[in-house]
């Protein structure tokens, strides 16, 4: 069936519109790799999301590695996707099903707020401008990007039309209905995992303010009114989540300094790139650790190689902005014109290096730290995909209506074609070897914690991806385990690394390793051997099981033993070793403990000093050795080493910052090609 045949068929009568809308949102879903699961932004959304919800309702959190301040990108996971995924998982939804009808309704919205938009801004009857705007708004490069692994990102982008309606709405008319509607708008849009999307996004409500103003639709008394009570309402209704992110940033680690630095960012934002939706710069990039690069999007090449791909999203945004030349007279072109034009500004300020928007760029973020989380600029990409579909919209006839979605099909390939989701983060279940590793910590940790060893940089398996590593999701005691950036304190960063890195690199000598691990309040060692190494970063399975021998006989494993290989180049037969095994280490110290006021022995280093001491009988954190925690200012060359619980910063275990590595805004983000 052709295009025209399609475009035809589409229900374009008022009362039918927004259902067959909804219908498409549903099928485009459920298209995407139907029955794998896929980990979207977090995993623990399909582990546990009650157990989730309660522990994001804190700003600590004691797991993942050795306790961080966890406020800043997880306390928005409390409304509206943690309690849609806890719903579906209590009526016993399968994983893969309640994340692709997540998916259908962030979709839904987005494309029934860009008609509602419409309905605003447009006289007359719904017809084929609404469903045009409604359609584009759907079907563009954006959509595909943030489908593939972090749809929250799509709740700012669904937010931004509906805001749009609200400032119309409340511009128009008197009281507290619209600001308030619009400061539940703004609460739902994600901002507690990802402020610098919602804060991009309301870019659009000020300019619709401005430009309503600006042709005397309102005055400026009309104007204060409205934005006076919205500031207010909605400093009231997203205290929940804006509360967590000062808390984060007033005690928790400056985690931006070890991920993706602007240039980084700024480098793929160039004008074509941004107008077709695209730069978010990890879309750009090959990564592995076994030769071959492989796209860190499973569809990513498409998006970037395909000609016909990136023909149909250079021209659909060309085509609505040569239709300006037809609509300029339309009461709301020009502001549909100022969305797109606003928005490329910001998307392209840093690219290229030299300009003197990207010099402009780089003195504000090295020198005004509470703005550093905007150098996402790629995130402005709402403003630009709202503004092209109202243009597009305005500017439809049938035959340009055809092109239109025709070319819009194409340019967003993989969400059509159905392959929009990650195939490197799906899987049919978690393996039970790992549910049943996590009763075995949960059992024999006591008021301890596991220790996941070697850990990894990404969390690949060879049954799935799942962003975050998977034993910490599903144990209940405190599991810590090695990961590319570290949350916690960096003094406990850089015990947990150090500890990890004997095991990684195969340094630790026989006894080294057990002081170490009652020093961190060890009471479960747990190994896997089922990495995907060419992902995960982690040393081979057989490697790391030379140095953990040094343990003795695991006291529990899980799953049939199979032969694993060594590195490439590394002497020594594979070995046949299960998916996971266990040691219990009862006697080990507990989280919780007392130590002497005056120590008999102090570490003045990193924790580098404390894994030497180590090699030679010592520390003895059983008695009155233990480590000083370096005054306030001292670099880590002078730092000094001590452990327990990552207390937050001011005590806690010491070190120098761990080794820097590309992460993720929302979850991880991927090695370093």
């Amino acid at each position: 069936m052709g295009v025209d045949r399609i475009l035809a068929a589409l229900p374009l009568r008022s009362r039918l519109l927004v259902p067959g809308l909804a219908a498409l949102a549903l099928l485009i879903s459920l298209a995407q790799r139907p029955g794998l699961a896929s980990s979207d932004t977090k995993i623990d959304l399909h582990t546990d999301p009650g157990g989730f919800l309660a522990d994001v309702a804190s700003a600590w959190s004691s797991t993942g590695d050795l306790g961080h301040v966890q406020g800043g990108q997880y306390g928005g996971y409390l409304f509206p996707m943690g309690p849609f995924f806890a719903l579906g998982h209590a009526l016993g939804g399968a994983p893969w099903l309640v994340q692709r009808l997540w998916l259908a309704l962030v979709l839904f919205l987005a494309a029934w707020g860009a008609v509602r938009l419409m309905d605003e801004l447009c006289s007359g009857r719904r017809g084929l401008p609404h469903a045009v705007a409604g359609l584009l708004f759907l079907l563009n490069p954006y959509v595909v990007v943030f489908t593939a692994r972090t749809s929250i990102t799509l709740l700012g982008y669904a937010a931004l039309p509906w805001l749009l309606v609200a400032v119309r709405r409340g511009l128009l008319a008197r009281g507290w209905r619209w600001p308030a509607v619009f400061a539940l708008i703004v609460t739902a849009s994600g901002g507690g995992v990802n402020a610098a999307v919602t804060a991009w996004v309301l870019l659009g409500p000020v300019l619709l303010g401005a430009y309503l103003w600006w042709t005397g639709a309102v005055d400026v008394r009309r104007l204060w009114a409205f934005a006076w009570r919205t500031g207010l309402a909605t400093a009231l209704a997203s205290a929940w989540w804006v509360m967590p992110l000062l808390v984060q940033s007033r005690y928790g680690v400056d985690f931006l300094r070890f991920t993706e630095q602007p240039g980084t960012i700024w480098s793929t934002t160039s004008l074509p790139e941004s107008l077709r939706l695209m730069g978010y710069w990890i879309s750009y990039l090959g990564v592995g650790y076994g030769g071959d690069l492989r796209p860190y999007f499973g569809d990513g090449a498409v998006l970037l190689f395909a000609l016909p791909v990136v023909l149909a999203g250079l021209l659909v945004p060309a085509l609505a902005l040569m239709g300006f030349a037809v609509t300029r007279r339309h009461p709301f072109a020009p502001f549909a014109l100022a969305l797109v034009l606003i928005g490329l500004i910001v998307m392209m300020a840093g690219f290229p290096e030299g300009t003197p928007l990207r010099r402009a760029s780089n003195f504000t973020y090295n020198n005004f730290v509470p703005v550093q989380f905007l150098r996402t600029t790629y995130k402005a990409g709402p403003l630009v995909a709202l503004g092209v579909a109202l243009l597009a919209g305005f500017a439809a006839t049938r035959p340009r209506a055809v092109v239109f979605v025709g070319l819009a099909i194409v340019a967003c390939w993989p969400l059509a074609r159905g392959r929009a989701v990650d195939d490197q983060l799906l899987w049919e279940r978690i393996p039970s070897t790992w549910a049943t590793a996590a009763e075995h910590v949960d059992a024999r940790a006591g008021d301890g914690r596991a220790l996941v060893l070697p850990g990894q940089l990404y969390a690949y398996y060879d049954w799935g991806g799942t962003i975050d590593p998977i034993l910490p999701t599903l144990a209940d005691k405190p599991v810590a385990t090695r990961n590319a950036v570290g949350y916690a304190d960096l003094r406990a960063t850089d015990l947990l690394w150090t500890v990890d890195a004997l095991v990684q690199q195969r340094r630790a000598v026989p006894g080294q390793l057990d002081p170490l691990l009652d020093l961190l309040g060890t009471r479960v060692v747990v190994a896997g051997a089922d990495d995907d190494r060419q992902r995960s970063g982690a040393a081979p399975a057989a490697d790391a099981a030379d140095v953990l021998d040094q343990l003795g006989e695991p006291d529990a494993t899980f799953g049939a033993p199979r032969e694993r290989p060594r590195a490439a180049g590394t002497l020594g037969e594979p070995r046949l070793l299960p998916a996971v095994r266990a040691w219990d280490r009862p006697s080990a110290p507990g989280l919780v403990r007392v130590e002497p006021e005056r120590p008999s022995v102090i570490v003045d280093g990193s924790a580098e000093g404390l894994a030497a001491l180590a090699a030679f009988d010592g520390p003895d954190t059983t008695s009155d050795t233990v480590t000083e925690v370096p005054p306030e200012g001292m670099t880590s060359d002078g730092a000094s080493a001590g452990a327990g619980d990552g207390a937050p910063p001011g005590g806690g275990a010491a070190g120098g910052p761990p080794p820097g590595g590309d992460a993720a805004e929302a979850g991880r983000e991927p090695p370093a090609p």
